[in-house]
């Protein structure tokens, strides 16, 4: 297993503001474009939720080997789509890697709840 130095825990923690100021940010531009007043609460909470995804974004950039600069702009992109975004792209990631083939038979449950009949094959 990979040990983090001193450097790669203060890198750690570098990514994770760019994405907690990224999520701040862009939960802020988000309610003003709605004309909704911004609440301190909410903030303080997608800035945090914002910085732990990009946590692991962060992880998973490391994983990839990805240059620091693709890193840095990655993990700013996640911070600013905001935690609830993110984290369902990064479960499609983790689905994936792990052979997780979830919700398979969509267009079968789609064509039941508008009455339509589907053949096995269709739509796979």
């Amino acid at each position: 297993m990979e040990q983090f130095s001193l450097a790669d825990w203060l890198t750690s923690v570098g990514y994770t503001a760019l994405a907690a100021v990224g999520g701040l940010l862009g939960y802020v531009m988000r309610e003003h474009d709605k004309g909704n007043p911004l609440s301190a609460m909410r903030a303080l909470f997608e800035t945090m939720s914002s910085g732990f995804v990009g946590f692991l974004v962060m992880l998973l950039c490391r994983a990839m080997n990805l240059d620091p600069l693709w890193s840095g702009f990655v993990v700013g992109i996640f911070g600013w789509l905001g935690a609830n975004v993110s984290i369902r792209l990064l479960e499609r990631i983790v689905y994936e890697r792990l052979g997780i083939r979830l919700r398979a038979n969509t267009h079968q449950r789609v064509a039941a709840s508008r009455g339509e009949e589907t053949t096995e094959g269709e739509g796979s």
